[in-house]
């Protein structure tokens, strides 16, 4: 028998066993052939969906059997895209795409986008040049402006459709090579399971780190973890659980939530450049307040007043997806003590113990989900909306929406009226404390007055040609190399000194990190000693 024949006669023995089963879902492994390719005609003109595992791959998708049926059919649907934003750490970079290389994304097309800052150097565009993407498409953006953190986070992805996910990762972030399987297993669980449908309007993403302190309370951060909240309430050990709280540290964001918090922040931010802003949107004890730069303060804002949450892992000794390195930008200084730094730094799951370590070998259902405010209280989801619905009335004059499905924000952005006591009053925890200023800044000094002095000076024209046999010579006179103290240099944005503007759009969140140091210190050191 030919490999034509071979072909043939395996096609029409499959089609009578789909035709005699009538299957909704055909599983096989991916693989280059002519039997494969008719294997995949013939499922889709039956409309079968098909799941196709590289052979090498299919230990890591074991959960797949704990999936309905309406959640596997949409296995093609999902469309997840790596976003990652880089400035000038090339090494850091290069450790963040090592590890995308080395993830295993179980036969799905995954395409990058890297965006880099106006200061890149050239070691960073030349390896972004260089790098071969085996998986998908690669697109690079390249800012030619510095904006800051928050454009470049919130500019670097927009869904194109419901099914379409944004994993946005910063260069200083490393993945574990089972961040996508983790990532997809719960968009199918809780996005496409018609049991866990009640997820859809609240859960806006899922993290794949492990966080090992609360960065929102008043004081600053303080250690957690969130097995001392879940097995005092009888929860399973290593059970994942839901947290307001969004992750900027290696996260999968939701399409319709995404679309919502840029129609969001948009509103608040022209809103922000009026002499007088009208709204007066803040989070009650959260120490997010202060950062009036950060993203995260707009979108921790619309979670608490919406009752979003977004999935955590929760493995053994904080074993996570995505972990951070810390390298921060160029206001951060250098000589910070390594326990500090080590404390936000966890372990990545290189084992796939990801399906033997959830309880049941599976994800619980969104009902049994343990949820968590943005403080690491547990509480029901009922209880957080009852929160959110109250405080709305706070900060917003019109109803708060019922249809929950919706995800538009105009009932969050109406100012009250100018006379209105709650246009008048913010009540922020008096126990946040803004940072003493600087020595530099404490005296502000008149600024001098600049003497302007015009002055004609004479040019002289010095046409150059070059001679491969004679050297260079100029038309009119000798031109003298000597007279320079040094070879000219072409400028490099990368090693120029940034403009005081520039400094503005640093990200806040950061600078709050570096001013809570010496608290995270003695939190890690804490950590480190033996129960």
């Amino acid at each position: 028998m030919t490999p034509t024949d071979t072909v043939a006669h395996t096609t029409r023995l499959l089609s009578r066993l789909i035709q005699a089963l009538q299957p909704r879902v055909l599983f096989h492994i991916q693989h280059d052939t002519p039997i494969f390719h008719s294997v995949d005609i013939l499922a889709k003109s039956h409309h079968l969906s098909t799941i196709q595992l590289p052979i090498n791959e299919v230990r890591h998708a074991l959960w797949l059997s704990k999936l309905p049926v309406e959640a596997l059919e949409y296995w093609n649907h999902v469309k997840i895209d790596l976003v990652v934003i880089t400035d000038r750490r090339p090494h850091s970079l290069s450790r963040l795409f090592n590890s995308l290389g080395h993830s295993k994304y179980l036969g799905d097309k995954v395409d990058l986008t890297v965006h880099m800052e106006q200061s890149a150097d050239r070691v960073t565009r030349l390896f972004v040049n260089n790098l071969y993407w085996e998986h998908g498409i690669k697109k690079i953006r390249h800012r030619i402006r510095k904006g800051g953190l928050m454009p470049a986070i919130i500019e670097s992805w927009y869904p194109s459709n419901n099914n379409n996910y944004g994993v946005i990762l910063e260069d200083d972030i490393e993945v574990s090579p089972l961040f996508y399987a983790w990532a997809k297993y719960n968009i199918l669980h809780y996005r496409y399971s018609l049991s866990n449908a009640e997820a859809y309007p609240w859960m806006y993403g899922i993290s794949l780190y492990s966080p090992r302190n609360l960065e929102l309370m008043p004081e600053g951060r303080i250690s957690f973890d969130p097995n001392d909240v879940l097995l005092p309430n009888h929860f399973p050990p290593r059970t994942p659980y839901a947290s307001q709280v969004p992750c900027s540290w290696g996260a999968v964001y939701f399409p319709e939530h995404w679309r919502e918090f840029h129609q969001y922040l948009t509103s608040r931010l022209v809103d922000l450049q009026e002499k007088t802003p009208r709204l007066n949107i803040f989070v009650p004890n959260s120490r997010s307040e202060r950062w009036k730069k950060s993203w995260k303060k707009y979108f921790i804002e619309m979670v608490y007043l919406r009752a979003y949450v977004m999935v955590y892992p929760n493995f053994q000794d904080f074993e996570s997806f995505s972990t951070n390195h810390l390298e921060f930008g160029t206001h951060v200084k250098h000589d910070r003590a390594q326990t500090a730094l080590d404390s936000f730094v966890v372990p990545l799951m290189q084992r796939d113990t990801l399906f033997n370590q959830l309880p049941e070998q599976q994800l619980p259902s969104f009902e049994k989900l343990p949820m968590m405010d943005l403080w690491g209280t547990l509480m029901t989801h009922r209880q957080m909306d009852i929160v959110a619905s109250e405080w709305h009335k706070e900060v917003s004059a019109c109803p708060r929406q019922q249809l929950y499905d919706r995800f538009d924000s105009q009932d969050l952005l109406c100012p009250f009226p100018s006379n209105s006591s709650h246009h008048k009053t913010k009540h922020i925890n008096t126990d946040i404390k803004k940072p003493a200023p600087s020595k530099a800044t404490t005296k502000k000094k008149a600024p001098k007055a600049v003497k302007t002095k015009h002055m004609l000076e004479h040019i002289e024209y010095v046409t150059v040609y070059v001679d491969e046999q004679q050297g260079d010579h100029d038309s009119s006179s000798q031109f003298d190399m000597s007279a320079w103290d040094e070879m000219p240099e072409p400028l490099d944005v990368a090693t120029m000194t940034t403009s005081a503007s520039d400094h503005e759009h640093e990200d806040d969140e950061f600078k709050d990190l570096e001013e809570n140091w010496q608290t995270l210190q003695k939190i890690a050191t804490q950590q480190q000693q033996p129960l």
